[in-house]
């Protein structure tokens, strides 16, 4: 019973060293990792930075502009000639230039779907700009309302006019005519064919 006993003690004695063993060299490798991600992060920025001197935009740095479009996973570069307004910025001047052209975007470029621009690399040799876009979500539904005394159509949001459909505001009964007036959504194109033939007849 006793030699059970101190075979047990030696086993669970070897079992929680080796533990404690595994335990330490986990987190020495973990310190290990960090350190070397740091010293990888500093050596990157000493790069980009040209060992301390910054680094700016030239007429002779290449310019990379990467498409990414996320709905289909496709992306593409070209190297294009380096935008007059880049030359002379250093990376923060022309990450804060790119954010303000974000901001700013075109409404061409907003309705083709472009919903980021970012600096993916900076050197006085290279610098590389993304440009993301995801496909618009197509809206549904409608928008009735008064346009020139008739019943028109917009989309959804009631910014685009569809078509006017003819039908006089004038000739509806009161109730009908208030709730043109204010507008009002229709959810799909059978309900509206609906309403409209409700109102022509």
């Amino acid at each position: 019973m006793k030699r059970k006993y101190i075979v047990m003690s030696s086993f669970f004695a070897a079992f929680l060293a080796l533990s404690l063993m595994c335990y330490g060299s986990w987190l020495y490798a973990g310190k290990m990792a960090e350190e070397e991600g740091r010293r990888d992060t500093d050596r990157v920025n000493a790069e980009q930075t040209g060992g301390g001197v910054e680094q700016k935009v030239t007429y002779d740095t290449r310019y990379v502009l990467e498409t990414c479009h996320e709905d289909t996973g496709e992306t593409t570069r070209q190297q294009l000639t380096i935008p007059s307004e880049y030359t002379g910025m250093t990376r923060t001047e022309l990450e804060d230039y790119l954010g303000k052209c974000e901001e700013a975007m075109r409404s061409e470029e907003q309705e083709a779907g472009l919903s980021r621009i970012e600096l993916l690399s900076f050197s006085s040799e290279e610098i590389v700009v993304r440009k993301t876009y995801r496909k618009p979500e197509q809206e549904t539904g409608f928008f009735l309302t008064v346009a020139d005394g008739e019943v028109a159509i917009y989309n959804r949001s009631g910014t685009k006019l569809y078509e006017k459909t003819g039908i006089r505001v004038a000739g509806l009964p009161e109730d009908e005519r208030k709730k043109l007036k204010e507008g009002f959504v229709v959810e799909n194109e059978k309900d509206l064919y609906s309403i409209l033939e409700n109102f022509s007849s």
